[in-house]
């Protein structure tokens, strides 16, 4: 009688995606260091773990030992290789549009207590938060104050990138982002805000595609151990982003 699979594996990556990303990972043949065995199985792991929302200590056994997972998650952080393997997965983006926005990300009681203090945490009317504001096709991660206005992180974000077409919402209607905007050679499709004495026109019917930048933070939020912080630290967290990032675009290109 043949074994049945957990049902958690129904998760786990396709052949076609590992195919996509097994060239790119540490342990390969001719690559300094030890000869890796288990990349796939502990791909797997990390992904459960960060689409779960669950403690590292309670990841299946058949994945591997916990400590063990963490630790090269870890490593894997601290030496960029999952950014590195998301830029790989990107390629050469098509910036004809630019969307951005925000989000806030709830930080759950275990985040805190990091060595020498918490985090990039803020308190705000509903409690400590953290907030992350993503580029969409770029994914850069950056995080403020809980208070903080969107806006006034916005320029530092897009500085360096060349578009066409700069899209986001009114609450971004400012002169300093329609500024660089124009500088940059992009056209701005922001709504005025209603308190503008000069209301100018903007695209609206391009203005509507706008929405796939708010999906891209539902896509995000799937995975709990993004929908809520529960790593002490930035980088572990910013780390997670770039690793579900990862699992997106790998479904993307496989």
């Amino acid at each position: 009688m043949k074994k049945m699979e957990a049902s958690y594996h129904r998760h786990d990556i396709s052949d076609n995606v590992w195919a996509l990303l097994e060239p790119h990972l540490p342990g390969q043949r001719g690559q300094w260091g030890g000869i890796a065995q288990d990349n796939r199985r502990f791909i797997n792991a990390v992904f459960w773990v960060l689409r779960t929302g669950e403690p590292w200590r309670d990841l299946p056994p058949d994945y591997g030992k916990w400590g063990s997972v963490h630790q090269r998650f870890i490593r894997w952080r601290r030496k960029g290789v999952w950014e590195k393997l998301l830029e790989i997965l990107i390629g050469e983006p098509d910036y004809e549009w630019l969307m951005i926005d925000a989000s806030h990300i709830k930080v759950h009681p275990q985040a805190a207590g990091a060595k020498g203090g918490n985090q990039d945490m803020s308190g705000t009317k509903g409690g400590s938060t953290p907030k992350y504001i993503w580029p969409w096709m770029r994914m850069v991660c950056q995080s403020e104050e809980g208070t903080r206005a969107d806006c006034k992180e916005a320029v530092h974000l897009i500085e360096d990138i060349s578009a066409e077409t700069l899209l986001a919402d009114r609450g971004y209607d400012t002169n300093d982002i329609l500024a660089y905007a124009v500088s940059a050679g992009m056209e701005p499709v922001i709504p005025p805000k209603k308190n503008r004495k000069e209301q100018r026109d903007y695209d609206k019917y391009l203005y509507k595609l706008r929405h796939l930048v708010e999906n891209c933070f539902l896509i995000l939020k799937r995975w709990r151990g993004i929908a809520t912080r529960y790593a002490k630290t930035s980088d572990a967290f910013i780390a997670a982003v770039h690793v579900h990032c990862i699992a997106i675009w790998a479904a993307i290109r496989a």
